[in-house]
């Protein structure tokens, strides 16, 4: 990993009716999977759930999440950056999430037809694709 690598865990939240969520985080219009940075000595897996906890107030256990592999993409916030993304999938019920810390905005999407709003790179051009399949 060089120092414009941002190393993350994310996770492709799918509700029932098969939408997934994007959030947006203070102080930027990009909307992206929810997730975060991996902390030193932390797991992928465990990143994430504390990840959810904090931004969507989601519990979790870090074995519930399907591990998807790793993707990368440039950084939506970083210019210059790229994320190594280690990407889950979850599969949630919209009730029981609500935007927290950092976070400004959720929006549960239909990902085969999003809407017209500023999207991360990895979201749009890889994420969004395997949630429609799903």
């Amino acid at each position: 990993m060089t120092p414009r690598e941002i190393r993350i865990a994310s996770a492709i939240l799918l509700a029932p009716d098969g939408r997934t969520l994007l959030v947006r985080k203070r102080g930027s219009r990009i909307f992206m999977q929810a997730g975060g940075k991996i902390e030193p000595g932390e797991t992928p897996a465990a990143a994430l759930a504390r990840e959810l906890a904090e931004e969507l107030g989601l519990a979790i256990r870090a074995e519930e999440a399907d591990y998807l592999g790793r993707f990368e993409a440039p950084a939506a916030n970083e210019p210059g950056h790229r994320v190594l993304a280690e990407i889950f999938r979850l599969r949630v019920a919209p009730e029981g999430v609500a935007p927290a810390a950092e976070i400004a905005e959720i929006l549960w999407i239909d990902p085969s037809a999003p809407p017209r709003i500023e999207i991360a790179p990895l979201s749009r051009d890889q994420l969004l694709p395997i949630a429609a399949r799903n």
